[in-house]
């Protein structure tokens, strides 16, 4: 059914998300910040559980456990996305520069096959502050192929309202 889909497709960002994050972010928060990485490395596995939780309701003759289990995951990753947003990547904004976040920026672009990418983007793009926005697309901009950005630039417009697109374009060089 396509709530399976969206569900199996969503378990496979998160898992995504969280590969990329252990193998090309945490490392660095080790290094300016002990400590820090294993609160989100514990999410992560969390979010596993809850994944592999909803696989098995999902389908089941309980709909209301399954959306007992949607609920609660979706909880979950909200309060780590803010927790991202005003924890860990303010620390490496603040104690890494920009030229040292770049590399892992495209390193956790890297595992999204292409054919996530827009609805990847899409989701992403929603869910991060415009900071983040910022960042992400003048990173990609400056690691991926011209022609590869291209079509990741009218994802990102898609995604976005009209004024953060103007922001962006302000901000990012050469998005325009």
């Amino acid at each position: 059914s396509p709530l399976v889909d969206r569900l199996q497709w969503f378990s496979q960002i998160l898992d995504l998300h969280a590969q990329g994050e252990e193998e090309a972010v945490f490392p660095a928060v080790d290094r300016v910040a002990p400590l820090v990485a294993p609160l989100f490395v514990t999410d992560h596995r969390e979010m596993d559980t809850m994944c592999e939780g909803m696989n098995q309701v999902v389908g089941a003759p309980d709909e209301l456990a399954a959306a007992r289990a949607a609920a609660v995951l979706h909880s979950h990753i909200r309060i780590h996305l803010a927790k991202e947003d005003s924890h860990l990547y303010p620390i490496l904004r603040e104690r890494m520069k920009p030229q040292e976040q770049a590399p892992m920026v495209g390193r956790m672009a890297s595992k999204v096959p292409p054919q996530l990418m827009p609805q990847m983007v899409n989701w992403l793009y929603h869910l991060v502050n415009q900071d983040d926005r910022v960042t992400m697309t003048a990173v990609w901009k400056a690691l991926m192929p011209e022609e590869v950005f291209a079509g990741v630039k009218q994802l990102i417009q898609g995604a976005v309202t009209t004024d953060d697109w103007s922001e962006l374009t302000k901000r990012v060089p050469g998005l325009s």
